[in-house]
């Protein structure tokens, strides 16, 4: 069901000078959780059942909202037989690497609250400025808090948010705080299109009119992609893809990338070399992301044989490179345009690769199979040329 609200998260942190209270807390709340995950999954109870089980151990300790968000947390785990803490560290406690406190420690050091607009933003934790406050349900109207650190984008006077408090070292929590927001207008409606296309150390973008011809090209590159360590990388990403998302933005048009399905069963060159490159994955998901956000429309195509026909019909023609001329049939593909056939299409001696495809400086090599799905779905009819497969030689 399409909805015009979105989700938006952000990840802060905070510091309490006296922690323990709120890790008493965390670990009630996690051992309710448990207990209305066993409600469920071995005494079959639902709905309100299940808060009146939690209620019947946890009431004194506990408020009704405080069980009420860990009934919820249960009820989202669908999993038979779930490991409280993760698997990981149930195997090594098990394996003597940690003892058993320290894995007690890691299955009960969260803390959550969903949001109410009726109690301003969150009943339990609420964001005041530069600190975050804590209900302690035992003792009425107490509050503990905390030192807050959180980006600038979260707004502390929204109506309604949810935060998730995890226990890291010294009275130190990391924050994820939630909210839904109106889903951005769409602002790219002129005519044309901005194809990407994505590679190891950058992006290659093509800006075309309405009729699928060339305006603009550029390469949007950073060696750190290459030879960065992970933050570096992250970094640059994230500035790749702002730097799209804005150009598309100041030109009005919608962004064409690849539709590039990394688990996919079948393989193919291009897609083994993406695959094992996580760049190719966290560029079109930041540009995908930051698109959204942004009220930028963004159109998947095929990525099939775009690079195959970039260079026998755009990289001579209008000296583009490899990348760049991949990136026009892109956008025009993601226009509903197929490409004419300017090329010429030849038989070969070579029997697995009965076809060979010439361009101005290039030749491809294609199969039966391949050629044919290549006319089908990404070429013009050529009315005037005679059917049949002698034309070819």
């Amino acid at each position: 069901m399409k909805t015009d609200k979105i989700r938006r998260v952000v990840h802060g942190q905070v510091w309490f000078y006296d922690p323990e209270p709120i890790l008493e807390l965390c670990q009630l709340q996690c051992s309710a959780t448990r207990s209305a995950y066993q409600s469920i999954h071995k005494h079959n109870l639902k709905g309100n059942d299940v808060k009146k089980y939690v209620k019947k151990n946890y009431m004194q300790a506990l408020n009704q909202r405080y069980i009420s968000d860990a009934c919820s947390i249960a009820s989202g785990i669908n999993q038979d037989n779930s490991i409280f803490g993760g698997k990981r560290a149930w195997k090594l406690m098990n394996n003597g690497v940690i003892s058993k406190e320290e894995w007690k420690s890691r299955r009960n050091n969260s803390l959550y609250s969903r949001g109410d607009r009726t109690k301003n933003g969150n009943p339990n934790i609420r964001v005041e400025g530069d600190m975050l406050k804590v209900n302690i349900p035992t003792e009425r109207g107490k509050w503990i808090e905390g030192k807050f650190h959180i980006p600038k984008k979260f707004n502390p006077d929204l109506e309604c948010y949810d935060i998730r408090l995890k226990y890291v070292v010294d009275g130190k929590f990391k924050v994820m705080v939630t909210w839904e927001e109106q889903k951005p207008i769409c602002v790219t409606n002129r005519d044309g299109a901005i194809g990407i296309d994505i590679n190891p150390d950058g992006v290659a973008l093509v800006e075309t009119d309405k009729y699928g011809n060339l305006l603009h090209h550029h390469y949007e590159k950073s060696d750190r992609l290459t030879c960065g360590n992970n933050c570096q990388r992250l970094q640059d990403v994230r500035e790749i893809a702002n730097k799209v998302i804005q150009y598309a933005l100041e030109k009005g048009k919608q962004i064409v990338i690849e539709d590039l399905k990394f688990t996919q069963t079948k393989k193919y060159k291009k897609f083994n070399r993406m695959s094992h490159n996580f760049i190719y994955r966290k560029l079109s998901e930041a540009t995908e992301r930051k698109a959204y956000l942004s009220g930028v429309k963004l159109v998947k195509v095929n990525p099939a044989f775009t690079s195959i026909l970039g260079l026998l019909k755009y990289d001579d023609m209008y000296s583009l490179n490899r990348h760049t001329s991949a990136a026009l049939v892109i956008a025009r593909r993601g226009m509903g345009i197929k490409e004419k056939q300017t090329f010429k299409v030849k038989s070969s001696q070579i029997k697995k690769t009965p076809w060979n495809l010439e361009g101005r400086n290039e030749v491809i090599a294609l199969t039966d199979k391949a050629w044919s799905f290549l006319q089908e779905c990404f070429l013009k009819e050529n009315i005037a040329t005679p059917t049949g497969r002698n034309w070819f030689q």
